[in-house]
């Protein structure tokens, strides 16, 4: 690498210098030291699961649903990820199966499923952390304070700095938490 190149960050991120160091701060879809890694969606079809699970109508909306790769909203039509009726503290979770430094996670609502019901405002006041270990999935990423709507059925989490964890967890403090799709984006730690 040439030292002397005017900016070593690479795909447009932009850097500092401070006593001969540089560090780079990258755009969008892009990570590392140089700008140089692709973030890609890291949850698809990983291993996922979830505090407990809805049934109706002889589905199981089970915890991988959310991470099938299918972001359509429908509940019914594209099938979510759902916690059971009754629970006051549902989680989901994903296991990524390496370390990662997580820089955000987006998560696809419920919308308007084919009987024309809307429960998008069901997404609300959530907690996104990050972990080494199954169960100490607690430091901090982001929050979405809600409610959903069907204007906003794509909500992303930035986390407020870049965790570094092998599991993601979604949380909230209300009942039913009901997940059609999470993308969960960063770069090998």
């Amino acid at each position: 690498m040439n030292q002397c190149l005017d900016n070593p960050c690479q795909n447009g991120g932009t850097f500092t210098q401070k006593n001969g160091c540089f560090t780079c701060t990258c755009t969008d879809g892009y990570a590392g030291a140089h700008c140089n890694e692709v973030v890609s969606n890291l949850a698809l079809n990983k291993p996922a699961k979830q505090s407990s699970t809805y049934t109706w109508g002889g589905v199981t909306y089970s915890s991988n649903l959310a991470v099938d790769g299918n972001n359509g909203t429908d509940f019914v039509e594209d099938k979510c990820s759902c916690t059971a009726t009754g629970e006051n503290s549902p989680w989901w979770r994903v296991d990524l199966q390496a370390v990662y430094f997580i820089k955000s996670v987006r998560i696809f609502n419920r919308g308007m499923d084919q009987y024309g019901i809307d429960t998008s405002d069901r997404l609300w006041n959530v907690t996104v952390t990050v972990g080494l270990t199954e169960s100490d999935v607690n430091t901090p990423c982001g929050f979405f304070a809600g409610p959903g709507t069907l204007s906003q059925l794509v909500v992303d989490v930035d986390c407020m700095f870049v965790p570094k964890g092998r599991f993601v967890k979604i949380a909230k403090t209300t009942e039913f938490l009901t997940l059609c799709e999470v993308e969960v984006f960063g770069y090998s730690a």
